[in-house]
């Protein structure tokens, strides 16, 4: 048998983690130089009405503010290389390290805004049951025909498990419902990476949503203005080396919040996520 760690052979033996998605769905926003916190104000609605010929305006109407209030908070981790474990390994250690610090990082960010999912104000849940691109449907009538309707754009994240349904109705439709050919081929070769839409709404997959014990898990359509991403300072890393320890501490550290900004802008979706077998 071939040995895989044999000499010349580059060993990066680094743990795959899911691909982080949801940053890339929400509004960004970064605090000031000295600022503690983020103020975000949101100007409610006037009524507009008919007018007479000569007569003055007399129903004045106010303009009401209200706003959120967001402050963040640092998240970070650090590995230590020691010297004797640089030694034993052929690829870079150092780098190695980096990629796996900085996966953990980007899996915290995401699962943080995950987990939002389940506090929007409504939404269809049927857990145990399918989800079908009847509920998407209806998730994307429903953001935009209530009375405020959900900014565009809008994005479906879900996990993987959830979205296979999806999968399955495009690749084999029913006769009464047949999928344009060139749609059915992009999503068998993408399989819902932000490339694909339904409804006018990208799908994206994110197995880091989790699946509760019951196998459901919450997925979400949403607007990009419904969720902020805050950042107080960007992610940093480091490496210094540790003589106690005989080797170098890498870390990394980021200043953030993930926060809903709106709970009408969206709609959480809560169905079966229990691994497909066909």
């Amino acid at each position: 048998m071939t040995n895989p760690f044999r000499k010349g052979k580059s060993n990066k033996i680094v743990t795959i983690e899911h691909q982080a998605v949801f940053t890339n769905t929400v509004t960004k926003m970064k605090m000031g130089q000295g600022e503690k916190s983020i103020y975000i104000p949101k100007f409610g609605t006037i009524t507009c009405e008919d007018l007479i010929d000569g007569v003055d305006m007399s129903n004045d109407q106010q303009l009401t503010i209200t706003g959120t209030t967001h402050t963040t908070d640092e998240a970070g981790c650090k590995v230590v290389v020691t010297k004797r474990l640089r030694n034993h390994l052929q690829a870079n250690a150092f780098r190695s390290a980096g990629r796996v610090i900085g996966n953990a990082m980007q899996k915290k960010i995401d699962t943080d805004g995950l987990a939002l999912y389940s506090g929007i104000d409504n939404g269809l849940s049927n857990a145990n049951t399918s989800f079908s691109i009847g509920y998407f449907a209806a998730a994307v009538t429903q953001c935009i025909g209530q009375a405020e309707p959900s900014p565009m754009p809008l994005s479906l994240v879900a996990h993987p498990y959830m979205l296979h349904p999806l999968i399955d109705a495009i690749s084999y439709p029913a006769a009464n419902y047949p999928m344009p050919p060139g749609f059915q081929m992009s999503v068998l070769m993408q399989h819902f990476m932000g490339i694909d839409k339904l409804y006018g709404v990208p799908i994206f997959r994110d197995a880091n949503a989790s699946i509760d014990s019951s196998d459901d898990t919450y997925g979400a359509i949403y607007s990009k203005s419904a969720f902020i991403y805050v950042t107080g300072y960007e992610i940093e890393n480091w490496m210094v080396y540790d003589d106690s320890l005989r080797g170098w501490e890498i870390g990394i550290v980021h200043d953030y919040a993930m926060v809903e900004e709106d709970g009408t802008y969206g709609r959480y979706l809560l169905f079966d996520a229990t691994a497909p077998t066909s």
